[in-house]
């Protein structure tokens, strides 16, 4: 078996997994509402794009991540005027933003976890960037909240 495809198997079992592991977090925080064999049909369609975008990434000489290239098929296949839009709407609207932002968040743990050395090599500093980023993005949204609110009358 080439390189390549090893590579595209492996990309595309990690992907399943993630899939998975998302699936069971949409059917947990629905309760069970959630149309199960919708939402298995949109997850494989959300990981062929994935494998889609790693293996444009890896064929293309120029640097371009791949979430960039995720974006933009998600892009195309989702716009109006694309043929299969309808359906790719239909399928991957039932799973929320919520769960795949778990699993996106638990595997950045287990990457950085693995890079605990290089991590201790940016000592203090990581910390002050952490902090400041973390300020920034509290102040900042809750000041877009405030004027968002105030603008309504909420407030």
């Amino acid at each position: 078996m080439s390189s390549t495809i090893s590579r595209t198997l492996n990309e595309l079992k990690a992907a399943v997994l993630c899939g998975v592991v998302i699936i069971i977090i949409a059917v947990v925080n629905t309760r069970g509402q959630i149309n199960i064999l919708d939402a298995v049909i949109g997850m494989l369609m959300i990981c062929v794009l994935a494998v889609l975008s790693m293996r444009i990434k890896a064929a293309l000489p120029f640097q371009l991540p791949a979430f960039a290239w995720a974006s933009l098929l998600g892009l195309i296949v989702s716009v109006p005027w694309c043929p299969i839009s309808e359906v790719f709407l239909k399928y991957t609207n039932v799973i929320t933003t919520g769960p795949i932002g778990t699993v996106i968040l638990a595997a950045a743990g287990v990457s950085i976890g693995t890079k605990l050395d290089d991590v201790k090599k940016l000592s203090w500093k990581i910390v002050l960037v952490s902090l400041l980023v973390f300020c920034g993005t509290f102040f900042g949204s809750a000041i877009i909240a405030h004027v968002v609110l105030s603008i309504q009358g909420l407030i």
